[in-house]
């Protein structure tokens, strides 16, 4: 399953959900937490933080165990977060809560692709994903299972009451 395109119609339209968080959430500030031990790094454009790192805006909430924040004069330019289950949530146009959990949530701004690794599950109004390395672009809302491990699994959990 080297690559696996998942291309459906219901895929589609569970990714499209998943972007569509609050207006009022895409023009909330951003706001960046860690406890001590943190380390901003200049000449090497980042910041690490290897005791935890809380991501907020509006009613977007990220918590990992670790994080590190590429950047340059024009802003960020990837986000790491690490842990024994990175936890995600967010409110979507529906007022449903959608929750991502991952081993290991890697933003790429500039690709416009988010990678999760590890016990990924996706769980919104319309069901459940889960799988291993699943990557998701931005701008085709596209959902990729990846990896070379033909043992690699994905799966869609579809809750028919919420049709």
């Amino acid at each position: 399953m080297q690559n696996l395109k998942i291309k459906t119609f219901m895929v589609l339209a569970f990714i499209a959900n998943c972007t569509y968080a609050l207006e009022s959430d895409r023009q909330a500030k951003v706001v960046v937490q860690a406890p001590l031990g943190c380390v901003s790094k200049l000449k090497l454009n980042q910041t690490e933080c290897k005791n935890g790192l809380t991501i907020e805006q509006g009613s977007m909430l990220i918590k990992s165990r670790y994080g590190l924040i590429q950047h340059s004069k024009e802003g960020v330019v990837s986000v790491l977060m690490k842990g024994d289950q990175v936890y995600m949530e967010q409110l979507m146009d529906d007022q449903e809560l959608m929750v991502i959990k991952a081993n290991e949530i890697n933003y790429q701004k500039a690709e416009e692709k988010v990678y999760l690794k590890g016990h990924v599950s996706i769980v919104s109004s319309i069901g459940v994903t889960t799988g291993e390395d699943i990557e998701f672009d931005l701008k085709t809302q596209e959902i990729n299972a990846q990896g070379e491990d033909n043992s690699q699994q994905f799966k869609i959990v579809i809750d028919q009451k919420n049709d």
